[in-house]
């Protein structure tokens, strides 16, 4: 039903003529589709890239993704193919435990836990996995590890971006703690792939003004994980999700719908 709902939104709009116009509309304004993955797979995402290049807009992605899954070694390969490139953002803390326990969790827990101090995080993500039915669904999934993220780095498409030391959710802790995480990952990644980055994400896409503000007065340009299109002008204040696992037709519906009119944002 999924499927068939993702099909007969993009065959609407197919109909309707508003591929054809909105792409016509984002070449106009010079606008920018900017798109987070996180543990996609490479097919995913060659599915996307694929479809992005019949309509020549290529040119107007910007790809990210987010934690350094271990997916991403192979997503390398789909980057070669298609010539394009994008941010790895990397949360060093949890690239050198090696797995996020939380997968399986609901968005919910996942929220409260990340909404933590890190040392009681990580204690109560030891008690999930360690614990019964509750420990069964927090599932670890693996991540690059440093030498892969090292490795990665050097690559000509890829660039690494700062995404705090451990996967923090940003707007629940002390601005204080936020940027001491966020200075304590910049150092490490400057290490690892030898710069500065320039682009922070923030974990479950959530920031505030304030962050913000202090963000850019470290050089680091501020992204958002939510729908939206995004201006020349306006890069890095909003960003266009893509659900790895759902089909093809129903991520270009998101895509689509993702330029109203030239210029607006959310």
């Amino acid at each position: 039903m999924r499927k068939l709902i993702g099909w007969g939104v993009a065959e609407v709009y197919r109909l309707a003529g508003a591929r054809r116009r909105a792409v016509v509309r984002a070449k106009a304004a010079g606008a920018l589709l900017p798109i987070v993955f996180h543990a996609a797979k490479a097919e995913e995402v060659r599915a996307i890239l694929a479809w992005l290049k019949t309509a020549n807009l290529l040119d107007r992605v910007r790809l990210s993704f987010d934690d350094g899954w271990r997916e991403f070694g192979e997503t390398v390969r789909v980057l070669d193919e298609f010539e394009t490139s994008a941010t790895l953002f990397i949360a060093p803390g949890e690239t050198r435990r090696g797995v996020v326990w939380t997968h399986g969790l609901t968005v919910a827990e996942r929220q409260r836990l990340y909404a933590l101090d890190e040392q009681s995080r990580y204690n109560e993500i030891t008690l999930l996995r360690d614990c019964g039915a509750a420990g069964s669904r927090a599932l670890p999934r693996p991540l690059l590890n440093e030498d892969e993220v090292r490795e990665v780095s050097k690559h000509p498409l890829v660039r690494l971006g700062n995404h705090t030391w451990s996967h923090m959710s940003c707007p629940h802790r002390p601005v204080e703690e936020v940027l001491d995480e966020v200075d304590r990952a910049q150092a490490e990644l400057a290490d690892w792939c030898g710069y500065a980055p320039t682009d922070f994400a923030y974990p479950f896409g959530r920031g505030t003004p304030e962050l913000d503000a202090a963000l850019r007065r470290r050089g680091l340009t501020p992204h958002y994980t939510r729908q939206g299109l995004v201006t020349a002008e306006t890069i890095g204040s909003a960003r266009n999700m893509v659900y790895e696992g759902m089909s093809l037709a129903e991520n270009l519906g998101r895509i689509l719908m993702a330029w109203p009119r030239v210029g607006e944002t959310l």
